[in-house]
């Protein structure tokens, strides 16, 4: 039986950043990756579920960041509109789209309100909405989308050398507004914040703790809507 298949796009913490800078998460402990067991672990007899983990450190929604990945030592592109299309069209077809950005776009350097980062997710949305044919199989319709926003992003030595001045503030006002994006575009919306807390070692990542509850609420909202 083909499996149902979700499609994880995020930043760090969708690729599991460890708070203590100790590098990657463990595989069976980062939240997509619990998400698919905990959905397979709930209906073993059904069609089964696969997550395809798509995180990077310092992405955004639609922004072109050269300090972003330096921070990393590395030299890719943090514009997530730049990847979006190629992961889509190799995931597809995909049944559920989770999109998880903002933090990134918090940055002071960035300059941007938290009117113009939710504009960006509206950007997004309308991308795998236009992407051809990456929804479920014999469907003409696009996957489910569902909008995350990060999480609160907490004034640390760590979170101000990585430029989050002034962060907190605005990640602290992104689910409203993210919400609200998400009733204005028909899609749907799951408060990360409500679920789990970033940790103080670094102020901007979720630790090994917070992982199950992120997975766990994802998966009652996906059982929840069609897919």
């Amino acid at each position: 039986m083909e499996p149902k298949s979700i499609l994880c796009f995020g930043d760090s913490n969708t690729w599991g950043m460890a708070p203590d800078g100790s590098g990657r998460l463990p595989f069976e402990t980062r939240w997509p990756n619990r998400l698919q067991q905990i959905l397979n672990q709930r209906n073993p007899n059904h069609q089964p579920w696969v997550v395809f983990e798509q995180g990077l450190n310092s992405r955004t929604w639609v922004m072109d960041d050269p300090l972003g990945a330096v921070n990393y030592g590395g030299d890719y592109s943090c514009n997530g509109r730049k990847d979006l299309p190629v992961i889509l069209h190799s995931c597809k077809p995909l049944n559920v789209v989770i999109l998880a950005l903002g933090c990134n776009d918090c940055k002071s350097h960035l300059h941007l309100s938290p009117e113009e980062i939710t504009s960006g997710a509206k950007i997004l949305i309308h991308d795998v909405r236009m992407s051809y044919q990456c929804g479920p199989r014999h469907s003409n319709q696009p996957p489910t989308i569902i909008l995350v926003p990060p999480g609160v992003i907490q004034t640390t030595p760590q979170s101000l050398d990585w430029g989050f001045k002034g962060a907190h503030e605005k990640s602290r006002l992104l689910p409203s507004l993210y919400c609200n994006l998400a009733e204005q575009e028909s899609v749907f919306f799951f408060d990360i914040q409500a679920v789990a807390e970033t940790s103080p070692l670094d102020g901007v990542h979720f630790d090994a703790d917070q992982q199950d509850s992120i997975a766990s609420g994802l998966a009652d909202l996906i059982q929840a809507v069609p897919s």
